[in-house]
């Protein structure tokens, strides 16, 4: 069942806070959530500055009353729930419990960058690493579902893709992040792939890059492609092409160093296959040290309990689950092999039910 197609039953309906996040995704995240769990939402966009909420954890305010300037937005009646992704809510959502007398509940998607147990439940995904607890919740993918694609929007893209030679292979391209490096040679597999993918085929190719793909890569991968293809960099004012890409495309590759990009193609339902960009240096150490020092792993497990140690990310981690789970398909049967015929379990049953028995309530039918 997707998030859209829940409808909770009349009195069902928790109340809930959302305490918004800085980033695009997080908020993404937040609202599927909001849907999945049907709950009467308001959304509370105040958030404090990086150096604001060190101060708070490090004064070990979290524990008083909410602060003047903020007891207009949070006051009674109090909501069932305070949902928050990331770490730079944490502290609001704890007063916001207190001043409630602990009925408010704290759901935390992401990682959390405080104590496990200073929430009620946290649903994260793998490439976060937190340790096992029992109110975490790890799911194949995070919750970004594909981006609401509107009637304009599909009328102006439609015409674009008619012309071109079935199947499409559509390319979501993302780009230099803390763990990898969109190179020249990253995308010089990412033109070998489509060319042998789209060409064994008798297709063509649509790729569509994002603000973090280097205009260089993309230069190289305009020159490089051989089929029937369009190549779309990303412009701030220009229309995008991103949300009817996921619409029209008959399968999809995904960079590998996205995990909201990642999600939002696997819910498509369509097949999704990765291409690999550079991983820095250090990210592969890490990955390669870790197993071998079992002690120092348990300490920092203990250490990211308590709030006091924040691992690095490890997407491969991510990667492996999803495949584990169904979520991948080889790249080499992308477009030519039997299409898949019955989606992964999605993971919105689950969490109704995590949160619905947080505030002692049945799951609506």
């Amino acid at each position: 069942m997707l998030a859209s197609e829940y409808r909770p039953v009349p009195g069902s309906r928790p109340t809930a806070w959302v305490l918004a996040a800085p980033g695009a995704g997080d908020n993404g995240q937040l609202r599927t959530l909001v849907e999945v769990l049907g709950a009467e939402a308001r959304w509370i966009d105040q958030v404090d500055s990086v150096p604001r909420v060190l101060r708070d954890r490090l004064t070990g305010r979290q524990a008083r009353d909410v602060p003047s300037e903020k007891r207009a937005s949070y006051a009674p009646p109090w909501p069932d729930l305070v949902l928050i992704a990331g770490g730079r809510s944490v502290i609001d959502a704890v007063r916001i419990r207190n001043a409630s007398g602990g009925s408010s509940r704290i759901v935390c998607l992401g990682r959390p960058w405080a104590p496990l147990d200073w929430f009620d439940l946290i649903i994260t995904t793998p490439q976060y690493r937190l340790p096992a607890s029992s109110n975490l919740v790890t799911l194949d993918l995070p919750l970004n579902l594909p981006p609401t694609l509107t009637d304009d929007a599909l009328a102006y893209w439609e015409p674009k893709f008619d012309g071109l030679p079935r199947p499409i292979l559509g390319g979501v391209l993302g780009g230099d992040s803390g763990s990898y490096r969109f190179d020249a040679a990253s995308a010089e597999r990412i033109v070998q792939t489509v060319n042998e993918l789209a060409g064994r085929a008798g297709g063509s190719a649509v790729l569509v890059a994002s603000p973090r793909t280097p205009s260089a890569a993309i230069r190289q991968i305009e020159q490089g492609i051989d089929v029937p293809a369009r190549v779309y960099d990303w412009k701030p004012q220009a229309p995008n092409p991103y949300g009817s890409l996921l619409r029209l495309a008959d399968a999809l590759l995904v960079t590998d160093d996205s995990a909201s990009m990642l999600a939002e193609a696997c819910y498509t339902g369509k097949p999704v296959a990765l291409a690999y960009l550079r991983e820095r240096p250090g990210s592969r150490l890490n990955r390669k040290f870790r197993p071998s020092m079992p002690a120092l792993m348990h300490l920092t497990e203990r250490l990211t309990a308590r709030g006091l140690w924040i691992p690095a990310r490890d997407m491969p981690a991510l990667h492996r689950r999803a495949a584990a789970s169904g979520w991948l398909t080889d790249p080499d049967s992308l477009l030519s092999g039997p299409r898949q015929t019955r989606a992964p379990e999605q993971p919105f049953a689950r969490i109704r039910e995590r949160v619905f028995a947080l505030l002692e309530r049945q799951v609506p039918d």
